[in-house]
């Protein structure tokens, strides 16, 4: 008692226990109850009731079901507020009015990072043991996040960092990394109050606790079917209690198992870990099905076998991931279906939009740019700032502008973009113009990142939003999604922009584009609620399926980690320092107890009139195994073996083994009516080892010019770094004195100075380090090459063409198409000439065999075609008395022997060698390695490429090696083309009917 007040003290009034019997669903029962409390006075009314029930949702239901029901009695109904736990924690307590408002999410997250960024690590050893790369913003954010979750999964218990350090025990073995956290804690909380004037909401909430208050007209709170309040929460009822409020607990199931259950109706482990869950018709009822694909078919037949699936069925998407695949499965069947949890902003186009904009501002780099400009908006935005804004062709010139000089920045880009522009040759203009649309839009980007950072971001950000994102809307291009994301983003980005307004204001400053990442993560946590389909099945998470009275209930993805949900490898909580009883947190075995009720509660009202179809995915989308929840193995002993046996048995999947399937099929080359007949080309010499091996790979290739893009390019690939030796070698035999030489020191000088002459033209003058080695690289294997060619000037190789066309003084025509290619270099010695191509492979390749190998009896008997086969002497080595052999063999490439050919017709009288020119990592490798071609092998060439050439003409690319599924388009086929391209219409040429 208090001495200085003659009140007695109140005293805690136990809360009423009540029980709902599990035989028929919660959601009746729960209404008739509350109906029944209500009295003989009409309208009914509950107002005066605040119901406490797991989530919002379950909140509606209950709702929903009174209305119905009093509206069958034929009467009106006031209901009851029902609202989750932490509604009870939502009035900030008896001192609200006088303490300072709570930190919103990014005032709190910021605040951290501002203390992380500004503290000693050497003060907090038993936290950071080890420092990290940087203590930049980046790293603080990071670490920021996890003490902001940490902090929110302590604060439904109540807890602090300073509470759980002064709980454990003095010896424990996280006691040294606790009092570093109490430590850091308590510079945050001095950071928000004296920095910001803010509170923080794990303490407004503790504060709630301890003095909740209640709306006005509520005299009476129950806690309704909610197995597992968070502690929190509790402590609120044990205050309203204390205040002689009446608190009713009311836990569905029949009274007989009241000992089943604590005061506040949380299911006891005692009871619950030893009683078996009875499942009738095991095998029957849970069905095991191959991976995700198989569950998403099981659960839409068994929808489509049901008349009016939306009124007694209810389906439970248990695994998150799987709730927005069974909605569009289900709708895909003609099924309406709902996913209550919808979208989220962080999903949609507007949130990648502001996501762009904060990485250009943190410092423009290519891919970002890239990114920008593929952004429907800003696409519209530079339409209405450009007079001649072209999209795609701007986009292609920055693609092969970011591919040949690997800028490290826009600034850089541009430079580059306008020293390639005034390269251009006059009758080029088309690229010109390209090039010059992608500099104007560099310019119109970096004008838009400066009048954003020129004032405060809740103003510039808004004005530029207000310009990016209207010019789609006054194109009327923006769809009622994209405005419905907009609506839904608007409110929370004002929000944040306010939040971050009073961060400056405060005096912490950092860069534009760290607030603006901020801001985005926190904007992109909004809700986008999509319209409830008429008539159609919710998809509902675990905790939402009590709440659900339909008879027929289908529970997908039942698996361990899921269903109990499973804390593994907490870096701050582990499962030792969750058992601690003075901590309240919920352990892993909270949650099976919790899942062992929920699902017997699942069960009983259905088992005299319903059905439960629990369904078992053996292995996750990836084709990793997943476990059967061990819910399932809660049994008696002699039922246990059979239940093992049906959940780990082997089954068969439907359709295909694999553990993924495409859902879709391209069909390429189908042509659009009067689309114009695209002529055949120049074929390039080396196109017909591409078609050798695929012809569909020819066709995309060569005549849809289709190239991999890599934005993320920082490096030179491999056709770059051979493009950079050649030319060094281009110059030096371009160069009439040098290529006379036989001074290896000074062919070597020559190569070098080219070679990096080369690469500050291609790369400027500061390149990254990946690009700084890789010319190191060139320039040591030039150096070795220098010696070679000094020995084959020696020797008498004399150089008389450097990258020779074969249009220029070499014509080749097959077929009545025009072939083309670059000769790296001929030269010749007497009446003996020779054509080389240059090799940058890390290994040596033997020329001969990359062209054409033995004809084996296991090769595929449809491919290649007979024009591909021919027979020659063995070109093994053979002592001059072993009789003549002669070979079956086929071309995979036909480039040497078709330089070769040109050269024999230009040259007839001269005597052919062909091969490469290895610059190899290993300097012993270095050097000429060439074979004689003679007529035979011409004359075989010849054959194979006219019998190439037909088939392009006809158009023959339906077919294309399966073997080679990783290649430069693996992105379009996803590397499995077999099941994912139809090649019916490819080529177009046989007039092949429009079905696959």
């Amino acid at each position: 008692m208090d001495l200085f007040n003659s009140e007695p003290s109140p005293k805690r009034v136990p809360p009423r226990r009540a029980f709902l019997p599990w035989d028929r669903p919660l959601l009746e029962r729960a209404a008739e109850w509350l109906l029944d409390r209500a009295g003989p006075d009409l309208p009914i009314d509950l107002s005066h009731l605040l119901v406490v029930v797991p989530t919002r949702n379950a909140g509606r239901r209950l709702r929903e079901m009174l209305a119905n029901l009093a509206d069958e009695r034929g009467t009106a109904i006031v209901p009851p507020l029902a609202a989750p736990p932490a509604f009870l924690l939502a009035s900030g307590g008896e001192d609200s009015a006088t303490v300072s408002p709570i930190a919103g999410e990014i005032e709190a997250l910021a605040s951290w990072i501002a203390v992380l960024t500004d503290t000693d690590l050497q003060e907090y050893r038993g936290l950071f043991p080890i420092d990290p790369p940087d203590q930049d913003f980046r790293w603080a954010r990071s670490t920021a996040r996890d003490l902001t979750s940490l902090r929110s999964v302590l604060g439904e218990a109540g807890l602090s960092f300073a509470e759980v350090s002064r709980r454990l025990p003095a010896d424990h073995e996280e006691a040294d990394r606790w009092a570093d956290l109490e430590k850091l804690e308590a510079r945050w909380w001095s950071f928000l109050g004296r920095r910001l004037d803010r509170v923080d909401r794990e303490e407004a909430r503790r504060r709630s606790a301890r003095a909740p208050r209640l709306p006005d007209g509520i005299r009476e709170v129950i806690l309704l079917a909610t197995p597992d309040p968070f502690p929190l929460a509790i402590d609120a009822l044990e205050a309203l209690a204390a205040r002689e409020i009446p608190i009713t607990i009311v836990t569905y199931a029949p009274e007989s198992l009241a000992a089943a259950f604590d005061e506040w109706g949380r299911p006891l482990a005692d009871f619950w870990l030893r009683e078996p869950l009875d499942l009738p018709d095991f095998q029957h009822s849970v069905q095991l099905v191959a991976n995700p694909d198989e569950l998403l078919t099981r659960v839409a037949d068994l929808a489509a076998a049901i008349p009016a699936p939306e009124e007694t069925l209810a389906i439970g998407a248990v695994d998150g991931d799987l709730a927005p695949l069974l909605e569009s499965t289900l709708r895909v069947r003609g099924i309406p279906a709902f996913n209550p949890d919808g979208g989220r902003v962080s999903r949609e186009g507007f949130h990648h939009l502001l996501t762009i904009l904060a990485d250009l501002l943190g410092g423009p780099d290519f891919p970002a740019f890239r990114e920008w400009l593929r952004i429907p908006e800003v696409d519209a935005w530079l339409s209405q700032r450009l007079e001649r804004w072209n999209g795609p062709a701007a986009r292609a010139a920055l693609d092969d502008a970011h591919a040949f000089h690997l800028p490290g920045g826009l600034g850089e880009m541009r430079r580059f973009l306008e020293a390639d522009a005034a390269r251009v040759p006059a009758e080029r203009d088309w690229e010109r113009t390209r090039i010059e649309s992608a500099i104007a839009a560099i310019g119109e980007t970096e004008a838009l990142l400066r009048s954003i950072s020129r004032g405060p971001l809740e103003e510039t950000l808004s004005s530029a939003m207000r310009e990016v994102v209207g010019a789609r809307r006054r194109a009327g291009e923006s769809g009622a999604w994209a405005e419905k994301t907009i609506e839904a983003a608007a409110p929370e980005l004002m929000r944040g922009l306010s939040q971050l307004g009073a961060l400056e204001r405060a005096g912490v400053h950092w860069e534009i584009g760290d607030r603006l990442s901020l801001l985005t993560e926190f904007t992109g946590a909004a809700s986008v609620g999509e319209d409830r389909p008429p008539r159609a099945i919710e998809l509902q998470g675990w905790l939402e399926l009590l709440w659900d009275d339909a008879p027929h209930l289908v529970i997908a993805g039942l698996n361990d980690g899921i269903v109990p949900e499973a804390i593994a490898g907490d870096v701050f909580l582990p499962e030792n320092l969750r058992k601690l009883r003075a901590l309240r947190l919920r352990t892993n075995e909270d949650r099976l107890v919790r899942d062992l009720y929920l699902l017997r509660a699942l069960l009983e009202p259905r088992r005299a009139a319903g059905r439960l179809d629990l369904l078992v995915p053996k292995t996750n989308a990836d084709g990793e195994p997943r476990r059967p929840s061990r819910l399932l193995l809660r049994c008696r002993d002699d039922e246990l073996p059979e239940r093992v046996s049906h959940l780990f048995r082997e089954i068969e999947t439907s359709g295909s083994q694999l553990p993924w399937s495409p859902g879709f099929r391209l069909v390429p080359g189908l042509e659009r009516a009067g689309a114009p007949e695209k002529p055949v080309a120049p074929v390039a010499v080396t196109a017909f080892s591409t078609f050798l091996a695929s012809p569909f790979r020819f066709w995309t290739t060569q005549r849809l010019r289709l190239s991999r893009i890599e934005p993320e390019k920082a490096e030179m690939d491999d056709l770059d770094f051979g493009n950079l030796c050649h030319e060094a070698l281009e110059r030096y035999g371009n160069d009439p004195e040098a290529r006379a030489w036989t001074d290896a020191s000074r062919i070597e000088e020559f190569l070098l100075a080219a070679v990096d002459a080369l690469a500050r033209e291609r790369f400027g003058e500061r390149p990254g380090l990946a690009v700084r080695i890789q010319v190191e690289a060139a320039r040591h294997r030039l150096a070795a090459a220098a010696e070679r060619e000094a020995a084959e000037r020696a020797d008498g190789w004399e150089i008389i063409g450097v990258e020779a066309r074969l249009g220029d003084g070499y014509p080749l025509a097959l077929g009545g198409v025009e072939i083309s290619g670059k000769i790296d270099r001929i030269e010749q010695r007497g009446d003996v000439v020779r054509v080389l191509d240059f090799k940058t492979s890390d290994a040596r390749q033997r020329p001969r065999p990359e062209h054409f190998v033995e004809s084996r009896l296991g090769d595929e008997p449809e491919w290649p075609p007979a024009y591909a086969i021919f027979r020659h002497a063995d070109f093994s080595a053979r002592s001059a008395s072993a009789p003549p052999v002669e070979k079956i063999y086929r071309f995979k490439n036909l480039q040497i022997p078709l330089y070769a050919l040109a050269l024999s017709r230009a040259l007839p009288d001269r005597r052919i060698e062909g091969g490469y020119f290895h610059l190899t990592k290993a300097v012993s490798d270095i050097g000429p390695d060439t074979w004689t071609i003679d007529a035979g092998l011409l004359e075989a060439a010849r054959v194979c490429a006219e019998g190439v050439i037909a088939d392009v003409l006809a158009g023959k690319f339906g077919r294309l090696d399966p073997a080679r599924q990783n290649d430069s388009l693996e992105t379009w086929h996803l590397g499995v083309p077999l099941r994912t391209l139809d090649l019916t219409h490819v080529g177009g040429g046989d007039n092949r009917p429009l079905t696959s």
